[in-house]
């Protein structure tokens, strides 16, 4: 099977880009063409189909928004990008026709690319299967949160509650041009178009199925590669791993560790100044049992994860399925979550992990207590993650799921040809 997959980066910048390389590596060890479809930077891993890439907003160095240099050719390829590109339909209309494709994988590809590639494959005849990993069908900044708390006013009124709070970059002209645009793509139905919509946790389906209530979506978890032994060795520090915002909750976290005994490890980094506001908090309040190194990848992250206690996910916002979680299970380790959106179905309360109250400082700190004073119920969580981890988060499972829906969205799409 050729499989054309769409995603505006092609390297290496969070979570979705780390599911794409492992997927395409999955579907290629299956025996399938994988043929990638992104825009051109100068970060991206190299492959024969980068000559059919998008040309990149502004150019190849200006890879995120505020990058950007708003020149008036820049904001017109904003525009072009957040509403239907021609230009780009273009470019993959050309890659379609000389690799013809049986079907498309379609991920991330708004305000970089343009929801236009739609088009492109269905002018073929391909099908599309769209993977979600947030919520940017019924939201305009794509994550449900606004000053800090969790909101769904565009998803329970209307998509102009988000120019009225300036949702988008904090910008009423960004947000009033997100929306439009989001009304432009109900108005020509470009995502009706789209064969099956599959989505990591059933929690992001509930939200976007109310907006588009007559797609077909299916449940199909994140995998994670079985690269660890149950290890059942227990740490003497806690362990954050992500991007160190503040929706992340990064600063309950830190207080929750802030005048105990407890060691706590923070790893990653932040794409704004929060960082700074990190790091000075702990200097100013002198917490020294609390690490804040930066990043860390490959297997200096693993090593870091193997020496943990657990690992904590105190995120406050509706995280879709974060690789962290997994890379916790794998690493046999106990999780420790806000009880809050897709956690409550990804982390088994007191068999695989402990849920806490979001943004409740005492009851994080009381369940980390626990995690670090019963040595026996942090290994028998820890046990019982790393065997869900190699099970339900298989490679394969999640292959034999994936590789369902193709099939059946091939076979649907070639009998409407028929009629």
């Amino acid at each position: 099977m050729k499989i054309l997959l769409i995603n505006y980066r092609f390297f290496f910048s969070g979570g979705p880009e780390k599911y794409m390389f492992a997927i395409k590596e999955l579907l290629e060890k299956h025996g399938h063409t994988v043929i990638p479809f992104s825009v051109h930077s100068k970060k991206n891993v190299k492959t024969k189909y980068e000559l059919y890439f998008a040309d990149p907003i502004g150019g190849e160095d200006q890879v995120y928004y505020e990058d950007y240099k708003k020149t008036p050719k820049t904001v017109l390829q904003m525009l072009d990008r957040q509403f239907y590109s021609l230009d780009v339909k273009k470019k993959l209309e050309k890659l379609i026709e000389d690799t013809k494709p049986d079907i498309c994988y379609l991920m991330h590809h708004y305000n970089k690319l343009s929801p236009s590639v739609i088009d492109a494959c269905k002018k073929f005849n391909i099908p599309i299967v769209m993977r979600l990993s947030d919520f940017f069908l019924a939201c305009p900044n794509a994550l449900f949160i606004r000053n800090s708390q969790v909101c769904e006013e565009c998803l329970q009124k209307s998509l102009f509650c988000a120019v009225k709070h300036k949702c988008v970059k904090n910008s009423l002209v960004g947000s009033l041009t997100k929306v439009l645009a989001m009304y432009f793509h109900q108005l020509i139905r470009i995502y009706r178009k789209v064969n099956y919509i599959i989505a990591p946790s059933t929690f992001t389906i509930s939200k976007i199925k109310q907006k588009l209530p007559k797609n077909k979506f299916v449940h199909i978890p994140t995998f994670i590669n079985p690269t660890e032994k149950y290890n059942p060795k227990l740490g003497d520090y806690a362990l954050f791993v992500g991007r160190t915002e503040e929706e992340k909750g990064i600063m309950t976290l830190i207080k929750a560790f802030q005048g105990t005994k407890y060691k706590l490890k923070i790893i990653g980094k932040s794409s704004t100044e929060y960082d700074d506001k990190i790091r000075a908090y702990l200097k100013d309040n002198k917490l020294k049992n609390i690490d804040f190194p930066g990043p860390r990848y490959g297997e200096d992250l693993w090593k870091i994860y193997r020496k943990s206690r657990c690992v904590i996910v105190p995120a406050e916002w509706y995280e879709n399925m974060p690789n962290v979680l997994l890379e916790g299970m794998l690493f046999s380790k106990p999780i420790i979550a806000s009880n809050l959106g897709s956690f409550k179905e990804l982390v088994a309360n007191g068999k695989t992990g402990l849920l806490f109250e979001p943004k409740n400082v005492e009851d994080l700190r009381k369940k980390v207590g626990i995690i670090f004073k019963n040595n026996s119920l942090a290994k028998r969580l820890g046990k019982n993650a790393y065997h869900e981890a190699i099970t339900k988060y298989a490679p394969e499972k999640h292959y034999e799921k994936l590789i369902s829906v193709f099939n059946t969205a091939i076979t649907e799409e070639r009998a409407k040809w028929k009629r």
